[in-house]
């Protein structure tokens, strides 16, 4: 397992003092920036018997072997258990076969489930190492209940907590751990990385991506900038009739990509927060390439207006996974969007 590029410095300052680790690290930061993937880099070269002159794992001992066929006995990874994907956003270069990545809850059980492996000797007389991820998943129980592990944890035990909402943790949990910031790469270090997968039009998917190289790879993978293209051409056009706009963006969603509804939403709030950013400030972080047409739609709204419409936005997307009625929903988030440009209030 290796590390990204702009994760250097960070690893050379984490593995500088190895011997006084704490037992819990909590490594927080955007989405999408690598923090899995440096995780279990880490994980493999604690536990790796011969690590190589390079300061990672050699790959090749009978640790890393274990390691790379997902049973190492020394290990765990604890993921929500649906199958919905996040690995790919934060860059998971390996699962454990005890652990599904997804978007639901970490429950309790999965904690106390880890009692045998904590309490319980090593089996390779080496360290022992549990990735949780994301850390925000635990539901309160399972918080308290790894809480009182991270009290008294025996020697050799060590908990890696990712997450890139670190501020939903309870308090008493972040104060256990070590926490390590993870912040998004160079840009230009970030679109260098992205040309060597084959990413086109990489500056473009890097900003709507926030400055998150992996989201960005995502995006590439999935095919989705020309979709997110047509999605915000319906906000970009002359005002018109919402249940058009509606039906617009329901043509996009049902053309079969892995563009869906909660991706058209999210391209809406963007939109909307680049018009804020715009009217506030005259800047831009998502959509620099479509700045003559948003300085036109921006003269329309107050900046009241806009604030009220991008909370209305944030309300929505809390219920787009399990929406009652699709085309409602797609009615109602255009009827905002159009309301607020026709008179400049939400």
């Amino acid at each position: 397992m290796n590390i990204f590029k702009w994760q250097k410095i960070l690893w050379g300052q984490l593995l500088a003092n190895t011997k006084n680790l704490p037992h819990a690290l909590l490594m927080a930061g955007p989405e999408g920036v690598g923090k899995l993937a440096f995780a279990q880099a880490f994980a493999a070269r604690l536990l790796c018997e011969r690590p190589g002159s390079d300061s990672f794992a050699c790959g090749h001992c009978s640790s890393c072997t274990w390691l790379a066929s997902d049973n190492h006995p020394d290990f765990r990874i604890i993921q929500p258990e649906e199958e919905v994907g996040e690995n790919t956003e934060e860059g998971s270069q390996s699962t454990s076969p005890s652990s599904k990545s997804g978007t639901g809850p970490i429950r309790v059980d999965r904690i106390r489930a880890l009692a045998d492996f904590v309490f319980v000797g090593s089996h390779r007389h080496g360290c022992r190492i549990a990735i949780i991820s994301p850390a925000e998943s635990l539901n309160p129980t399972a918080a308290n209940a790894l809480l009182k592990i991270l009290e008294e944890p025996p020697a050799g035990v060590y908990f890696i907590l990712i997450s890139s909402s670190w501020q939903r943790l309870i308090p008493t949990l972040r104060s256990r751990c070590r926490t390590i910031l993870f912040g998004r790469p160079d840009p230009l270090l970030a679109e260098q990385w992205l040309a060597t997968i084959g990413g086109k039009s990489a500056s473009e998917l890097l900003k709507l991506a926030g400055g998150a190289p992996l989201l960005a790879a995502n995006w590439m993978e999935q095919g989705n900038l020309d979709s997110y293209h047509k999605a915000i051409e319906a906000l970009a056009d002359k005002p018109s009739d919402p249940i058009a706009m509606a039906a617009r963006w329901g043509v996009l969603l049902k053309s079969g990509q892995e563009f869906g509804l909660p991706q058209l939403v999210e391209a809406v709030q963007k939109w909307v927060f680049d018009l804020i950013l715009l009217k506030i400030a005259g800047g831009l972080r998502y959509h620099e390439a479509w700045r003559s047409k948003l300085e036109v739609l921006v003269t329309r709204a107050s900046d009241t207006g806009l604030l009220i419409c991008y909370q209305d936005i944030l309300r929505i997307k809390a219920v787009v996974r399990h929406p009652l009625n699709t085309q409602l929903l797609l009615e109602d988030l255009a009827t905002r969007y159009l309301r607020l440009m026709a008179t400049g209030r939400a």
